[in-house]
């Protein structure tokens, strides 16, 4: 992201639903995800270091985490859904792509169905993005108040127009795609 689009103040929430792309939508889910693992694996680790935990409360409650799984399996959808293939995302993984596929792709077709009418995320985006630029830039995420900077609205294919954001050169990058083929820039 460059630092013209760290200046502009978007306001995720201002934003009409249908202007973020189905990339903006899976990003935000996944930073989501990330800062909900997060936050239930900063209790977890509070739980063992301050001796809160009674036998059986270090299985009992990474059992109901599964942070990494489901983490896992957003940043996969994210993938497919910016474009990644399954033979890039296989050798990532250490797998094969029929393995992958095999693993994730209900999960990404159930994510490429979701309707606003299925999906509190996709009726309401500009929320769940502002909770996660607030979880990005503050060291108490749990308060509720505005983010002073917003990273990832500031970076979502919906403010493109508010932050001159070049999505067609973000999207080239993302790919690894040089955009310029006489210098590779």
């Amino acid at each position: 992201m460059s630092s013209e689009t760290d200046t502009v103040q978007v306001d995720p929430q201002q934003l009409p639903a249908d202007s973020f792309t189905d990339s903006d939508l899976v990003r935000i889910a996944l930073v989501a995800s990330a800062a909900s693992n997060a936050y239930l694996l900063s209790e977890y680790a509070q739980m063992v270091s301050e001796d809160q935990a009674q036998a059986g409360d270090y299985v009992r409650r990474v059992g109901l985490l599964h942070a990494n799984d489901e983490l896992m399996e957003r940043a996969v959808v994210a993938e497919r859904v910016r474009g990644t293939s399954w033979e890039v995302l296989a050798e990532a993984l250490r797998v094969t792509p029929e393995e992958a596929e095999e693993k994730w792709g209900g999960a990404e077709a159930r994510w490429r169905r979701g309707t606003p009418v299925t999906s509190v995320l996709r009726k309401n985006p500009g929320h769940f993005a502002a909770v996660a630029d607030r979880y990005i830039t503050t060291d108490k995420p749990s308060v509720l108040a505005a983010a002073e900077r917003r990273p990832l609205s500031a970076s979502l294919d919906a403010a493109a127009h508010l932050t001159g954001r070049d999505v067609a050169a973000a999207d080239r990058a993302f790919a690894g795609i040089s955009a310029c083929k006489h210098c590779g820039h």
